[in-house]
């Protein structure tokens, strides 16, 4: 069993882009390293692109895969007014960080842990890094913070408000 401490901690969305960039810079990478994120399309891409956004003075070579899908690879880039988007195809072998999105541990996925070790252990360098970042303690929740080699894991919770907003005296 692996022991924890805590590296950093945050709250809301600089919270999370500030700790992710504390755990990249720990890595100590240089400008041409390169970085590969696997996550669900929908609901992962958007965070890959807002943690690339985050690190985009880190380096420039960044890779975004759906699922497991090696083939599929894109880089992620920046592109003025819309900030890091998905771009042409890209070669994700060969990562010196691989992160892993939470919602690849979710059951809708329909992923195994083992397909995550078998898609990590194809792209990812010898003495690469594995970072995990997902949202209240779903790692934990489905064994895999204790299955897959991460190096950090990044673990979002949130609170959520919503309230009606009945205006007084304006017409």
């Amino acid at each position: 069993m692996a022991s924890r401490r805590l590296i950093c901690s945050g709250k809301g969305v600089v919270g999370l882009t500030r700790c992710f960039k504390d755990l990249i810079s720990k890595l100590n990478l240089s400008k041409e390293s390169k970085i590969t994120f696997f996550g669900t399309p929908a609901v992962c891409l958007p965070f890959i692109e807002l943690l690339a956004y985050a690190i985009r003075d880190v380096t420039n070579n960044m890779v975004f895969v759906p699922g497991v899908s090696i083939d599929m690879a894109v880089k992620l880039k920046p592109i003025e007014g819309y900030g890091y988007q998905i771009g042409e195809k890209a070669d994700p072998h060969n990562s010196d960080v691989v992160v892993l999105l939470g919602g690849l541990a979710m059951p809708i996925s329909k992923l195994t842990v083992e397909d995550i070790i078998d898609v990590v252990n194809k792209v990812l360098k010898r003495g690469g890094y594995i970072l995990g970042v997902g949202f209240m303690g779903i790692f934990d929740q489905t064994g895999w913070s204790y299955r897959v080699p991460f190096t950090y894991i990044l673990d979002c919770y949130c609170e959520v408000k919503a309230e009606a907003i009945q205006m007084v005296g304006v017409e």
